[in-house]
């Protein structure tokens, strides 16, 4: 019986310490990371959807993960930029200039602190989405199973 209760208890122990690393390495290696080719773009559509209200630049992906982004850069205090530029993209003319806005954002405010803050939720996102499959899998197969599972997603 009392091996019963520790079962359980390591599992959710090592899932734990797996998503800690987890963090702690996406943290680190984000860190190191340059700009992706396609981070000033989002960058500047997801301020924008904040600033105007509208979702005009970068309408190919959902706007949702854009706006978290947004939200972690304004709690940094990067702001939409008041430029003849971005006031032409606010009217409409916005899809050739996401990213040479996208690129003066993260210039004009550095690049570490806006890459910081555009990351953050992306990688909180992710280690939410790893508990998640930990706990649906612990319920469907097993917190083995689950554990692997989230070994798997996490190591790519």
């Amino acid at each position: 019986m009392i091996s019963e209760s520790i079962g359980p208890r390591i599992y959710t122990l090592l899932a734990c310490a797996l998503l800690a690393v987890f963090l702690a390495q996406t943290f680190t290696a984000s860190g190191m990371k340059s700009t992706t080719h396609d981070e000033p773009p989002h960058i500047a559509a997801g301020l924008s959807y904040l600033a105007t209200g509208m979702i005009r630049t970068n309408p190919q992906q959902p706007p949702l993960l854009k706006e978290l982004s947004a939200l972690s850069l304004l709690l940094g205090g990067v702001r939409w930029p008041n430029t003849p530029q971005t006031m032409v993209a606010e009217g409409g003319g916005a899809t050739a200039l996401e990213w040479s806005i996208g690129n003066s954002i993260i210039t004009d405010n550095g690049p570490d602190q806006v890459m910081f803050w555009a990351r953050l939720p992306m990688i909180l996102v992710a280690s939410m989405l790893g508990y998640i499959l930990y706990a649906w899998g612990s319920q469907m197969l097993g917190e083995a199973a689950a554990l692997g599972a989230l070994f798997l997603c996490i190591t790519k």
